[in-house]
């Protein structure tokens, strides 16, 4: 790809501000897929059909995350551009109104999955143990949803403000606290009930306690940049609300559609057997965990790109861009790398069948060449394109790209009968058409949204 500007030097600060706010993020996101290794590690001793209760019964809370990042998402863009412009009051109502609605949202899920765990856990899988298994599970972990929220909407918005390790704390305690836990209850430890997969549910609602306790300590005693206080919550957004629905609504509908496409993977493939979805359950834990420095570099490429935006500086942001470009090509390649090379060893931990083990091990070898795809179309979606405010673009073409393979893959494991090595694969033709889509929309030049006021 030619440079659009390619005169224009990118100092090295930029590169400085990057790592800085990549690594911390990057770092945040093994602790916390740390967590789900942990988890089904433990688990995985039970048997796989305490393994694939959890799988399938986290797809729900997957689906809570995404559309919590689609708040947050939109929010970024906003917080990250005034952050630009040093305007903190209009930070914080934008940071007021997305708390109010991811609130909002986890008390929702808590109240449906509280009160119809089974009839979520049947539209997973047709199997009665597993649906048994998975419904005492999501009962309890609903429990967590609105703690979670809260958390990860603050967290986002001290992002978008280029305060970082705050964040690598908050999860390092936590996920002590879930291991901790998880072990005591699941098997029953210093005089607690063994309580298997419910074990897991309850160890995962005390940590996401843990970070909620923790952010709000932060918040109203050490945090100095924006001085969120809790009266705040009370704030009238005015006009700033119409521009969180206007550049957020975008990015909100994005990741709920994008997530519930993910989730019918899950279904597609937990439709073949449960012996996939353990193996794909497994595979996607090693994925998250080499996805980590991908997810890291959106969210700098995100705030970095809003922050010159917000300042009026186009030119030099789309050098800064051309250059992240060659950076995500590089990120690729030693992510697809790292996930074939610890493949065997990590396999060789989890007490499965040959079969599963044979599975897992074909089902990789798809993974490591989606994850080399995705290290352009993650940052570029979720992070440049949004922090320049093409908020529209970004969620059309992710969706779209994404919604397309989902009927492909359904007719080739239900209509061809085909293996589920080529049904995953065709379900993950999605990254390189949007790798394609993006790269020549950052060609064409036209991506910048200045989204102040």
């Amino acid at each position: 790809m030619q440079a659009q500007n390619p005169k224009i030097h990118v100092e090295r600060s930029f590169y400085r501000s990057l790592l800085a706010l990549t690594l911390p993020v990057a770092l945040q996101n093994v602790i916390s897929y740390s967590v789900n290794l942990m988890d089904t590690l433990m688990l995985g001793g039970l048997g796989e059909v305490a393994l694939s209760a959890t799988s399938l019964a986290n797809q729900v809370f997957f689906i809570y995350t995404v559309a919590i990042f689609g708040v947050a998402g939109g929010a970024i863009v906003l917080c990250s551009q005034y952050w630009g412009k040093k305007d903190v009051d209009s930070i914080c109502r934008v940071a007021s109104l997305a708390l109010r609605i991811s609130a909002a949202a986890g008390l929702l899920f808590t109240l449906v999955l509280f009160l119809f765990p089974r009839p979520v856990m049947q539209i997973f899988t047709a199997e009665p143990a597993v649906i048994e298994a998975g419904a005492s599970y999501l009962r309890i972990v609903s429990l967590s949803y609105f703690f979670y929220g809260v958390t990860s909407t603050f967290l986002v918005v001290l992002r978008s403000v280029e305060t970082v390790n705050v964040s690598v704390a908050i999860y390092g305690v936590s996920f002590a606290v879930n291991v901790f836990f998880n072990y005591v209850f699941i098997f029953g430890k210093f005089g607690a009930p063994r309580m298997g997969v419910a074990g897991a549910a309850v160890g995962t609602v005390l940590a996401r306690v843990a970070e909620f306790v923790m952010i709000i300590a932060y918040m109203l005693v050490w945090e100095k940049k924006i001085r969120f206080r809790l009266h705040m919550l009370l704030w009238p957004s005015g006009g700033l609300a119409r521009d969180l629905v206007r550049y957020g609504l975008p990015v909100m509908l994005n990741e709920l559609l994008w997530s519930v496409a993910i989730s019918m993977h899950s279904v597609i493939l937990g439709h073949m057997s449960s012996d996939i979805v353990a193996a794909n359950s497994i595979c996607n834990v090693m994925f998250q965990m080499a996805t980590s420095i991908i997810l890291g570099v959106s969210n700098a490429s995100a705030v970095l790109v809003g922050m010159l935006v917000g300042r009026g500086d186009y030119p030099y942001a789309r050098a800064c861009v051309n250059k992240l470009i060659q950076i995500y090509a590089v990120i690729g390649v030693v992510c697809a790398a790292l996930l074939l090379a610890v493949k065997g060893p990590v396999i060789g931990i989890y007490d499965i069948k040959e079969s599963t083990r044979v599975l897992t091990d074909q089902l990789m070898y798809v993974y490591a060449a989606a994850i080399f795809f995705m290290a352009f179309t993650c940052p570029l979606i979720s992070g440049v394109l949004r922090g320049a405010g093409d908020t529209r673009f970004a969620a059309v073409t992710d969706v779209g790209c994404i919604w397309a393979m989902v009927p492909l893959g359904a007719a080739a494991a239900f209509w061809l009968g085909a293996p589920p090595v080529l049904v995953l694969a065709v379900l993950k033709c999605d990254m390189p058409l949007k790798a394609f889509f993006c790269l020549r929309r950052i060609a064409g030049g036209n991506w910048i949204r200045n989204v102040t006021r």
